[in-house]
């Protein structure tokens, strides 16, 4: 019961090239996974299912938890080293 509790708030996405696109009626992994299977059929794009535990996290590729580097945080660091 702790595990599901804690995974209530995951928050899935869609990464297409540097932006995320969130899933905001995905429940699951498997809501998101059949999303991004259905819009590479159509657009022949290439995405992958991101997650995010909060608003304050950065968005992590499902498939290895690597950090996602969104056109927002690619911007901010543009700012920051300028």
């Amino acid at each position: 019961m702790g595990a599901d509790s804690a995974r209530t708030s995951v928050q899935w996405g869609v990464l297409i090239g540097h932006a995320v696109r969130p899933l905001p009626k995905a429940r699951n992994v498997t809501d998101a996974v059949l999303y991004v299977c259905n819009l590479k059929a159509r657009r022949k794009a290439k995405t992958a299912v991101v997650y995010r535990d909060s608003d304050t996290e950065t968005w992590r590729k499902w498939i290895d938890e690597t950090p996602v580097p969104t056109q927002l945080a690619l911007d901010l660091y543009d700012k920051e080293t300028s």
